[in-house]
């Protein structure tokens, strides 16, 4: 008998693993954000807090990135461009802001997953 997995905690696990292999990737390299995929990072970063049902503040996203603030904003205001995400104020705090997958950013990012999920099993 076959057991069960659940496909979102298989996604979610493969999205964890690659957020981390990331920053594997620099740390053995020596060399932050060499290896730098701004947009991705972002994209993993507010999956896993999608998933984990977790707020991140905008001065927070890919704090461990290693990549210049300025670069960050940059990608936050090209996927909120293109409908993947969104800044939500802090209704207790106006200097904070949050940021998150959008419906349709959360449906491309699962999308993606579940493909490479099936390609790893391959």
């Amino acid at each position: 008998m076959d057991a069960y997995v659940d496909p979102n905690a298989e996604i979610l696990r493969l999205a964890k693993a690659l957020y981390n292999l990331r920053r594997k990737r620099d740390e053995a390299s020596g060399r932050p954000g060499l290896f730098a995929e701004p947009g991705w990072d972002i994209l993993l970063d507010l999956f896993i807090a999608d998933c984990r049902r977790t707020d991140i503040q905008v001065s927070s996203v890919c704090l461990d990135a290693g990549i210049p603030s300025t670069t960050i904003l940059r990608w936050i205001a090209r996927l909120e461009e293109e409908g993947l995400i969104f800044r939500e104020p802090d209704s207790t705090d106006a200097r904070r802001r949050y940021v998150r997958l959008t419906g349709q950013g959360r449906e491309m990012m699962t999308n993606v997953l579940r493909a490479l999920a099936e390609y790893s099993r391959a």
